[in-house]
């Protein structure tokens, strides 16, 4: 009972603190608080405060403070909050249903594992879900910096996770490898460089250096797509660890959405004849 207990309330506080904490953390917090509490109350000779009150409380916010890796005490006294409000709120509705539903009162036992099958199926479901979206949003597609023909293609993931803006501007910013920027020259210059504040996991806050280009070109399945005056921000690391990409790019710049002069334009058939061969260096 505790351990399906417990397995709800982290959901719930998974959802409300935002956090990333993975599925085994969760069964795996699950499972340790309910054992915890379970052989605070089996052992013998401890005072009946810490049995049911102190050590269940320190269970508690050990496993929490595990579960979502927090370290400042603001964050877990937060999250402990939540976690016996949440608690007193399942507690009370569960035994409501109990008292005054006498079939639930009789399957008490079935019910909890009912439940626990239950959490078992929404996260094999949300990871399902999770992984359809990905190969649905996340593609591969061709792009070339600088246009025109004088630039070079790459290969560029459209990623619906990369919500980067300059700050000034408003204007989306896509993230290139480093080194493949340090190859087109002249394109890295002073009076076009921008700063571009992000973050990641690890870092709550950080600025990646940036700089505004002429122009890209997108190729999605032969649908080519100009974006003048694009910002890329530039990656100290490799944006892919396997090498099949070396550009993420901005949802926006793929969208149809005509953005005037300065804007995205759709080119005719035939830019699609330019050739490649010289410009591809990936």
């Amino acid at each position: 009972m505790n351990f399906v207990m417990n397995l709800y309330l982290y959901a719930l506080l998974r959802k409300t603190l935002k956090a990333t904490a993975t599925c085994f953390r969760v069964w795996a917090g699950s499972a340790l608080g309910a054992a915890a509490s379970a052989a605070l109350l089996i052992m013998p000779g401890l005072p009946v405060f810490i049995k049911r009150f102190a050590g269940p409380a320190a269970v508690s916010i050990a496993v929490t403070a595990g579960i979502f890796k927090l370290k400042r005490a603001s964050e877990i006294v937060k999250a402990t909050e939540y976690l016996y409000i949440y608690a007193f709120a399942f507690g009370g509705m569960m035994k409501f249903l109990f008292s005054y539903l006498p079939f639930l009162n009789k399957a008490q036992g079935s019910i909890w594992y009912i439940l626990g099958a239950g959490m078992l199926g929404y996260e094999a479901a949300g990871r399902w879900l999770t992984q359809l979206r990905g190969k649905r949003k996340c593609a591969i597609c061709k792009v070339q910096i600088g246009g025109c023909g004088k630039g070079v293609w790459l290969a560029a993931l459209v990623d619906t996770g990369n919500s980067l803006r300059d700050p000034v501007s408003g204007r989306p910013v896509s993230v290139v490898d480093g080194d493949v920027f340090d190859r087109l020259g002249d394109m890295k210059r002073p009076e076009k460089m921008k700063v571009i504040p992000y973050r990641s996991i690890g870092q709550e806050h950080g600025m990646m250096e940036g700089y505004e280009v002429p122009e890209i070109v997108i190729d999605s399945g032969g649908e080519l797509l100009r974006q003048q005056k694009a910002i890329l921000g530039i990656s100290k690391t490799k944006v892919s660890t396997d090498g099949r990409y070396q550009m993420i790019l901005h949802p926006d710049l793929c969208r149809e959405i005509p953005s005037g002069r300065e804007g995205r334009q759709r080119l005719g058939g035939r830019l699609r004849n330019w050739n490649r061969r010289e410009n591809h260096d990936f």
